[in-house]
């Protein structure tokens, strides 16, 4: 299938630019800590989303080549148990809730934002 190209002008915020849709399957601790990421974020009042927060770490990973590799053996020895954020419980991202497919119920949207 041929790539399609896109003409982006280039100060048009990330958030509108057009999206490609990319499948990824991640390990289980990785993918409880993006949903512990999405609950610090709104905790401290900013409404995001796991799509938001993949890419806002994307955007903030490292451009030369031997940061990079720094981080990817920083991952590769990692283990389960460092997946914990510091407002997490250990045992919460260990447990592994079972969870869905499909969009996270999101208490603000039920509620007012924060002030």
């Amino acid at each position: 299938m041929a790539e399609l190209s896109a003409q982006i002008p280039p100060e048009t915020p990330l958030p509108s630019c057009p999206e490609r849709s990319v499948g990824l399957s991640l390990p289980l601790p990785i993918n409880a800590r993006i949903d512990l990421l999405v609950e610090l974020a709104e905790q401290a009042g900013e409404r995001t989303s796991r799509k938001e927060i993949v890419a806002t770490c994307i955007l903030g990973s490292p451009d030369s080549a031997d940061e990079l590799v720094r981080w990817l053996r920083i991952y590769r020895r990692s283990p389960a148990d460092s997946t914990a954020t510091s407002g997490a419980k250990l045992e919460d991202v260990l447990e592994l809730r079972s969870v869905r497919p499909g969009r996270r119920p999101r208490p603000w949207r039920h509620r007012p934002p924060p002030t």
